[in-house]
This record gives structure tokens, sequence and C-alpha cells, in this order.
């Protein structure tokens, strides 16, 4: 299976719903009736239910290093008037957030990040790129795709430590299956 920008999210909600499932979870898609604001799975275990919202990055086989999307920005999101989750006003609120990294429907990696510490990886990756003056440039940053890769550079670069600090919350949260 070919996977692509056009696909992508509906791959990473099934993978994510496989993986709570195997896990004893109840999953429900949130999305089969159409869009549902904020939140794209509904999963139950032990007398508990959890909103997750998934957001699905297609990572090349060839590609070195893994990487993952919190989605996209707006002029909103960037001047801190809007949060890059829950962003609508609505019964759904998801209370984590599920960043899938996807070479194929057999080789992934899930980050499993409660929506607050999601949040707070996306602040500071807007702080880094988004929120600056470019030296060299007349505009900022347009909005749009938010990412980061998860593991540093195996090349030395000057330390970057929002990113630094960006990376060590994303990969915390790797296979945090545990929904509290």
């Amino acid at each position: 299976m070919q996977i692509n920008r056009y696909n992508v999210g509906k791959i990473a909600e099934r993978i994510v719903m496989n993986e709570l499932e195997s896990r004893g979870y109840r999953t429900t898609d949130l999305n089969k009736d159409g869009l549902s604001a904020n939140s794209d799975i509904l999963a139950a275990k032990s007398g508990k239910i959890w909103q997750i919202q998934v957001k699905g990055a297609t990572n090349k086989p060839t590609d070195k290093r893994w990487w993952i999307q919190y989605g996209h920005c707006n002029i909103k999101t960037i001047n801190r008037k809007e949060s890059m989750f829950n962003k609508k006003n609505s019964f759904y609120r998801a209370q984590y957030a599920a960043l899938v990294a996807i070479r194929s429907p057999k080789i992934y990696r899930i980050f499993m990040l409660p929506v607050a510490m999601a949040e707070r990886a996306t602040n500071l990756n807007l702080n880094r790129s988004y929120r600056v003056r470019r030296i060299n440039s007349k505009r900022d940053k347009k909005p749009g795709k938010v990412w980061v890769f998860v593991e540093k550079s195996i090349q030395p670069r000057k330390a970057n430590l929002p990113l630094n600090k960006e990376q060590k919350i994303i990969q915390r949260y790797e296979n945090a299956w545990n929904l509290k």
C-alpha cells in the first residue's frame, strides 16, 4: 500500500486503534460519519474513556531520521490566540495526541502524549520556527505544517536548546500506552 498525504491520516488512526485494541482497549472511530472536531478515536478500558486526536506523518523508507507532525498552524496559532489541539468549541475534547510516523503499515513509531504535553512541544516548535524574525527575510515564515525530527541530527551542530527540549518531550512518550 502506498502511503501519501491523502491517506496517511486514516492509516495512522487505524494503526493507533490496532495498538490500543491489542492492549485491551475498546476503540471507536469518531470520524466514520464525517469529521469529528478535536478527536479521531474514542478509547475505553476499565470503565474509563479517552478521546484521542491522531496526526500522521509519511516517513519514506529511505529517510535516515524519523519525523512527526503536530498539524498545520495558522496566524491565530502563531499569535497564541488558538491552540494546536482542541481548536474547535465542541463536545469532543482530546485528552491525548497520538503522533504517528509511518514508513509502511507495519513499520511505524507512535508517540502518545497528553494534550498538554503536545501543546508544550508544539509551542517550543512554534517559538523556534514561526515566532522569530528571519535575519535575511522581510517576511516571517508562512503558516504551514508544524513538524520535527524525533532524533537529534548526526551532523555536529551548535546546540539548539528549544529543539532538544522538544525532542526530549516527544521521545518520553514513545509507546506510552498506559492512558490515565
